[in-house]
């Protein structure tokens, strides 16, 4: 019985980090589906896997569809400088 608990506690430990439901991971996740980013993929910018500009034209829209989504829910963009927009 005393071994139970122990292993039972550490079990749901493990799941704590499975999920991540914060607001900016959600909205990481909704980027993927965002009609920019879709584009991206099926479009004809080059070879997202390898550094040039294809990969950084991906990283700009997912970005800023993850701004959006985050706005959307009413939380501010955090500070700093904006990126600057790919050439298309």
């Amino acid at each position: 019985m005393r071994f139970a608990l122990p292993v039972l506690v550490a079990l749901g430990g493990c799941s704590l980090g499975a999920t991540d439901n914060s607001p900016q991971a959600q909205c990481a996740r909704q980027a993927q589906n965002d009609p920019t980013v879709k584009a991206v993929y099926a479009g004809s910018y080059g070879d997202y896997t390898q550094q040039g500009t294809a990969l950084a034209t991906l990283n700009w829209a997912t970005r800023q569809a993850t701004q959006k989504c985050l706005q959307a829910m009413g939380i501010g963009p955090p500070g700093g400088v904006e990126p600057i927009q790919p050439r298309m």
